[in-house]
């Protein structure tokens, strides 16, 4: 799926960017393929964001239904998210005549859950060797989501080659469609249950 050279390449841009350097999201590859088999990355993180949800959840210890229905809510939004995410985009692109960037876009978002993903696993482990409560760890679990947000637009701004205003735009309207989806989610759960109970 990945050869090395394109695997230390992404990490590298991945790493610059989040550096804020300039020629970081220049390092993402522009090919389909590049871009198709970039979905892998927040599909292997997904497991680092249901153990943060099952950690910090207010109930402690979830029974075996709990876990299976917020597993599948949190999956489920994973895909939703990303298709309506790159779906805006790529309307963007295509209205503003910068869809030949489009690709290495999709494929730089999805690499650049990396850096957050590896802020966020030391307060994780921290977190549940009981070394810091919950109350302590998700104030710098939402800096570092913020943090994530603001390199996201920094990326948008080189590789879209837009002005910041427009980055910042399409950051913002990636942190409301990954929130607003959650609650839609949630929402269709509870009524579906209630539905069938």
């Amino acid at each position: 799926m990945f050869d090395k050279g394109e695997i230390r390449r992404h990490l590298l841009g991945s790493l610059e960017t989040a550096l804020f350097m300039p020629g970081g999201p220049e390092r993402f590859c522009t090919s389909a393929r590049a871009m198709k088999a970039s979905f892998l990355i927040p599909v292997l993180l997904l497991p680092l964001t249901l153990a943060t949800v099952f950690s910090g959840h207010p109930l402690g210890v979830l029974d075996m239904t709990s876990a299976q229905i917020l597993t599948a809510i949190y999956s489920l939004r994973l895909f939703v998210y990303l298709a309506l995410y790159c779906g805006l985009v790529y309307v963007m692109a295509k209205s503003t005549g910068r869809l030949d960037h489009f690709y290495r876009f999709v494929t730089a978002n999805n690499w650049l859950t990396l850096p957050a993903a590896a802020l966020m696993i030391p307060l994780l482990a921290l977190f549940l060797n009981g070394a810091y409560g919950w109350s302590e760890i998700y104030p710098l679990m939402v800096f570092i989501t913020l943090y994530s947000y603001a390199y996201t637009a920094f990326m948008a701004m080189y590789v879209m080659r837009i002005n910041w205003e427009l980055a910042g735009f399409i950051a913002i309207a990636g942190m409301a469609i990954h929130q607003s989806s959650l609650g839609a989610l949630k929402w269709i759960a509870v009524n579906t249950l209630y539905l069938v109970s």
